[in-house]
């Protein structure tokens, strides 16, 4: 009895040393999460404030090709974050970040005929990218991101006559 009551001690002994240092840096796992949440926003909005829409003309989208990227390079994040058991909240801060940070302009400086449909196509377009984006993650990331980012610009400026050119 004895012993069991001392393994469990060891146990939670082991597990409080573990976290030791996140709790050095962090006041309790919420504030980790919120942590790391702000520094993935923050990322995004520095890759879209880089880029302006007369630069996405042609095949290259170097926005879509430097957001791709940093999706990639921080797959495990986006994957835990915003993926299916991520925070809906946290979802939508990033969804107006790519929206109000960049492809409204894109979309206003290139179709600038009709202001109420932007929200609407703005909307398509994110979310649609953002299940791209953890499809692919969760897929395996066999493509790579430059790849993925002429896949999305070519969906996002052709729809689905994207699939005609791959039969």
């Amino acid at each position: 009895m004895e012993e069991k009551v001392v393994d469990r001690r060891v146990r939670k002994t082991k597990r409080q040393l573990r976290l030791a240092p996140v709790y050095i840096h962090y006041k309790d796992v919420y504030d980790l999460l919120s942590s790391l949440e702000d520094e993935l926003a923050e990322g995004l909005v520095v890759v879209c404030r880089r880029h302006n829409a007369k630069d996405s003309e042609g095949k290259t989208y170097p926005y879509l090709m430097e957001l791709y990227q940093y999706i990639e390079q921080n797959a495990d994040l986006c994957h835990v974050l915003l993926g299916k058991n991520g925070d809906i909240a946290f979802t939508d801060r990033i969804c107006h970040i790519l929206r109000d940070e960049f492809l409204y302009d894109f979309l206003a400086y290139y179709y600038p005929n009709d202001p109420a449909m932007l929200d609407y196509f703005c909307s398509f377009i994110v979310s649609g990218n953002m299940s791209l984006a953890l499809t692919w993650i969760d897929g395996g990331m066999k493509q790579t991101a430059e790849e993925m980012a002429v896949l999305a610009g070519e969906i996002i400026m052709h729809g689905v006559k994207v699939l005609e050119t791959k039969a």
